[in-house]
């Protein structure tokens, strides 16, 4: 039996329209027992659905920064509503029940793609003091990426620091210097796929 996986409110979707679907989702999350640490926290998520919606009022007028500070705002809040969904898919695995109680919607039989995982990563050392930037090739079926950093020593109880991104390729600034760290990129499909590249490591310069 193929396990049920979720939709994210990724891409295809009006800014009222995606609104709404934020709301929902925040909704559903909040107080849901099946979920009680939710990543990242719905404080966070509702503030940033409060700030969308305020810059969606201010956008109305079409002034060039408005409509700039509106679509960054719902790339930011894209993001973090993957993260939100990877962390659903984690704790639900697979239960339909637990899946459509989160508030976000369930692929269809088929729709899901695997992907595969991302190979060849590299780890460099960035233009300035105190910079490493990891790339990875492109990986199919990708929506969005998710660079993510370590300290040394690595262990299974290592916590990784994530930025997200829609790019293969990220800048990691304000690291400390002569300090070792693994890097490593992840992969996230537009259903809640979530697959890791190897972890590399190196000192900062």
């Amino acid at each position: 039996m193929k396990r049920s996986k979720i939709v994210t409110p990724v891409e295809g979707q009006s800014d009222s329209d995606f609104k709404a679907k934020a709301d929902g989702i925040y909704a559903a999350m909040l107080g849901n027992i099946n979920f009680p640490t939710p990543v990242p926290e719905l404080t966070m998520i509702d503030g940033m659905i409060k700030a969308f919606g305020e810059a969606l009022a201010t956008a109305k007028d079409r002034d060039r920064n408005s409509v700039a500070r509106k679509n960054d705002i719902r790339r930011d809040l894209t993001y973090a509503l993957i993260q939100l969904a990877s962390s659903v898919t984690t704790i639900a695995n697979g239960d339909k029940t637990l899946l459509i109680s989160s508030g976000f919607e369930l692929a269809k039989p088929g729709q899901t793609i695997p992907l595969e995982r991302p190979k060849g990563i590299l780890l460099m050392d960035g233009r300035n003091s105190g910079e490493l930037v990891v790339k990875i090739p492109t990986v199919k079926g990708a929506k969005s990426y998710g660079a993510q950093y370590t300290t040394d020593p690595l262990t299974a109880s290592s916590e990784w620091t994530q930025q997200m991104t829609t790019t293969t390729r990220f800048t990691f600034r304000h690291l400390v210097t002569a300090q070792k760290y693994w890097c490593r990129m992840a992969a996230i499909g537009p259903y809640g796929q979530v697959v890791y590249s190897d972890a590399v490591c190196r000192v900062v310069q």
